[in-house]
């Protein structure tokens, strides 16, 4: 047999073995949108009941989101997830811990909250998502009033931190007072997830279209309850934790998922995975070589940031100062910035008819050629399988075209080689 024969059969059979493994990959890329300019959205958790200053602190950002805009006059958006209810601590206590009550946002003690969440939606530099009824399961919480940690919890101070409760008691959607955790009813998840998005509709005028459940732990039957409540969109983080560990770690199903993808429920999947928490370290610099990643991968940056950084006195000028930054560095270094909200870029994923989604095929089989790159694995099995050599050739036949246009001045408007 000769090398040319040798070479064709070990291409035949190591391509049939690169595709078997990874068609499903394959597929669910080149279907993914791709984004014709960079976008930036600011996701922003845990925003709830909460005393006076968190309303200053919501008004202080309306300030500085309103006072940036992008090349089609927009200001960036920050998307709030917002939390219903906390505890209502003293009638717990009264009650000797045997029942829960829950404090609402639309509640008097919460009022100046609600306003400003209100004024930064009429402003046009907030958008608000449903993060859940609680920020944990009640029974759970309630069932674990025997913790010291627990217990001092419920007994502090009126406005309840939901960050400063044990991680596996955070997760909504699950029992987290024992480990590994356990799955709650089905009827008892419809029946919570129905009354949390009418709630939300209650206090906010409109069911919330965009959902983003607490630690990112959500089960099938809570996705469907979810859409058969009226949710469209659920923000992930690439993949779907299902529940905790001994240990308390994040029990994940190990499937990848995209943006625009839909879920099996019929919701559309949304990837945030670039993180912006100025208390942790996260700087302005960090989100900012993040979004240019997106960029070229012709993805959003859906940024995530939680409310201690902009609420806890220890942490706040900084958070302010490294988000001023970030807007003023992102108008600067990008100027073709798109800033919307997360159901705005959702929906227009959906009718892919928006002006800013790449529909050019050179352009678009570059960024898919560079996101096959980005999947573990799957360059080593493509060089072992002789399929990555053609797909080289290819690469380099995309380069030459991008060249032949830029000396032919044909400038597109997204450069997939600068």
């Amino acid at each position: 047999m000769t090398v040319a024969a040798v070479s064709l059969l070990w291409l035949i059979v190591g391509g049939g073995a690169f595709l078997a493994v990874y068609r499903s990959t394959l597929i669910a890329l080149w279907r993914e949108p791709v984004l014709r300019h960079p976008v930036l959205i600011i996701e922003s958790d845990d925003w709830g009941p909460a005393p006076a200053v968190h309303a200053q602190r919501l008004r202080r950002l309306i300030d500085m989101l309103g006072a940036k805009k992008d090349r089609r006059n927009r200001h960036p958006v920050m998307t709030l997830g917002v939390i219903l209810a906390i505890p209502d601590g003293p009638r717990i206590q009264e009650g000797d811990f045997r029942g829960y009550c829950r404090l609402l946002l639309s509640e008097p003690q919460a009022a100046e909250v609600l306003a400003s969440m209100n004024e930064g939606v009429n402003k046009g530099v907030f958008a608000l998502q449903l993060h859940g009824m609680e920020h944990y399961w009640p029974k759970a919480l309630m069932a674990s009033v025997s913790n010291p940690a627990v217990r001092d919890w419920l007994s502090g101070k009126a406005w309840h931190r939901t960050e400063a409760l044990p991680s596996p008691l955070q997760s909504r959607w699950i029992d987290g007072s024992v480990q590994p955790s356990c799955a709650l009813p089905e009827d008892d998840i419809a029946s919570a997830a129905g009354e949390e998005v009418d709630k939300f509709g209650e206090i906010f005028g409109s069911l919330p279209r965009v959902v983003v459940p607490p630690t990112f732990v959500w089960t099938r039957a809570v996705e469907d309850a979810w859409v058969k409540s009226g949710v469209k969109i659920i923000v992930t983080p690439g993949t779907c934790y299902t529940g905790r560990e001994t240990d308390g770690k994040l029990i994940g199903t190990g499937q990848r998922l995209l943006n625009g993808q839909r879920s099996p429920s019929g919701a559309i999947y949304m990837v945030r995975d670039v993180y912006f928490e100025p208390a942790k370290g996260h700087a302005a610099e960090d989100a900012l070589q993040s979004l240019e990643r997106k960029m070229l991968l012709g993805r959003p940056a859906l940024v995530e940031t939680h409310r201690f950084n902009f609420t806890d006195d220890e942490f706040a000028e900084r958070s302010f100062s490294e988000l001023g930054k970030l807007l003023d560095s992102v108008v600067q270094r990008f100027p073709s910035i798109m800033f919307m909200s997360t159901e705005e870029l959702a929906i227009g994923f959906e009718d892919c008819g928006a002006d800013w989604l790449e529909d050019r095929l050179l352009n678009r089989l570059t960024v898919y050629l560079r996101r096959l790159r980005e999947v573990p694995k799957l360059t080593k099995l493509a060089w072992l399988s002789g399929v990555a050599l053609p797909v080289m050739l290819l690469m380099l036949g995309c380069k030459g075209l991008f060249l032949l246009k830029q000396k032919q001045k044909i400038q597109p408007e997204f450069a997939p080689w600068t």
